[in-house]
């Protein structure tokens, strides 16, 4: 029979506070569970929030217990429970935060990807309401049911994704959140056109990435805005034809961009009401505006219904709205044929004892993606 295995993992134990480097306990899975080896994942500003204690409109429970961040990763199968058939062990996988059962109604449904298994306040359990993983016999809660900043992790088999063991799963780690999010938010989201003005706010893991996509989508301006000019290189590197710090400008920018003919597409990727407005403000009149990042709590934007009536489009969601899995599937095979050139996203990679370091980093603004390599 399977056995409890100890291992260590990054421990937040109370909202705005720093990790702690833990040894917790994996339970085996149970029935329609997967046990899995976590060989990288990503340090993402969604997990940041609650390391900040920066309330967001992604309001989750956690009952005052400690819980095991991480929702970007990869893995390999170390076990599976009853009735799991679409992995073995010794599989790669990309853990998926937003399940895909592809058997329930919601999965069919090609408005949404939201999944009858679970939801992310659901994910903080078991299907029975227990957890998989403990500190010192005490429940210990893995946000989005990934936990990807420990070393093991049972997950649904909703969320993983079988990929090819000839892919370099430390660098496709960062498909699973950063890149599928930018690159679906692009191209079925949006639906980029050739020729298109696009501006994207905020040029970390996500930024760029929607940047790539723009560029890759035929979009004749790609506009990077960050009000870090160390940016500006990144933008270059990944498809932006120019770049522009909005605190360097001797006039707002939506008075630039709008000069400059507007947009025809402006994408938040930073989860900033004042990067949304002003979006809307330079939309041209049959503009899209997309809210991509994780932002604070209780914002609300304002669009007269004559805008909408021209043509303007309001567009959000989780993981860009994408069927977590295809889009998980679609993305690692492009990465294996050369098409997806994301390497340079990952800036700095960091042991697990380094994790605060990441976050720092992250923080600062010194990073794009941090990824924690579980072999350093």
């Amino acid at each position: 029979s399977l056995q409890v295995i100890s291992c260590r993992a990054a421990v937040l134990w109370k909202e705005g506070t720093p990790l702690s480097i833990e040894t917790i306990t994996v339970d085996p899975p149970e029935a329609g569970e997967v046990r899995v080896r976590n060989v990288a994942a990503g340090v993402c500003a969604s997990d940041a929030h609650f390391l900040w204690n920066q309330e967001t409109d992604l309001k989750l429970d956690f009952d005052g217990l400690p819980v095991v961040l991480g929702h970007e990763g990869s893995a390999i199968v170390e076990s599976v429970g009853a009735g799991v058939k679409g992995v073995s062990v010794g599989d790669h996988v990309i853990p998926l935060f937003i399940p895909n059962c592809d058997r329930c109604a919601l999965c069919a449904n090609p408005r949404t990807n939201q999944c009858a298994d679970a939801n992310f306040a659901t994910l903080l359990r078991a299907r029975d309401g227990s957890t998989r993983l403990r500190i010192d016999g005490r429940p210990l809660l893995s946000l989005c049911g990934t936990n990807t900043f420990g070393e093991y992790a049972v997950l649904r088999e909703s969320q993983i994704c079988k990929i090819s063991r000839d892919v370099d799963l430390k660098t496709a780690c960062i498909i699973g959140c950063a890149v599928g999010t930018g690159f679906g938010t692009v191209r079925r989201l949006a639906g980029v056109h050739a020729g298109a003005t696009c501006a994207v706010w905020g040029l970390g893991a996500i930024g760029l990435s929607t940047t790539l996509a723009c560029r890759l989508a035929g979009a004749g301006r790609v506009i990077g805005i960050d009000v870090n000019s160390g940016k500006r290189k990144f933008a270059e590197e990944f498809g932006c034809h120019e770049f522009v710090n909005p605190r360097e400008l001797e006039r707002p920018l939506e008075e630039w961009l709008r000069a400059e003919g507007g947009v025809d597409y402006a994408f938040d990727c930073v989860g900033n009401i004042l990067a949304l407005r002003t979006g809307l403000k330079a939309l041209k009149a049959w503009g899209t505006l997309v809210c991509v990042g994780l932002g604070p709590s209780g914002h609300s934007l304002e669009i007269p219904v004559s805008d909408l009536l021209a043509g303007q489009r309001l567009l959000g969601g989780y993981f860009a709205n994408e069927k977590s899995r295809r889009s998980v599937v679609q993305l690692v095979e492009e990465f294996a044929r050369g098409e997806l050139p994301i390497e340079g996203l990952i800036t700095h990679r960091f042991p697990l004892d380094a994790i605060n370091e990441a976050f720092d980093l992250l923080r600062d603004g010194k990073s794009v993606r941090a990824v924690i390599d579980f072999d350093l």
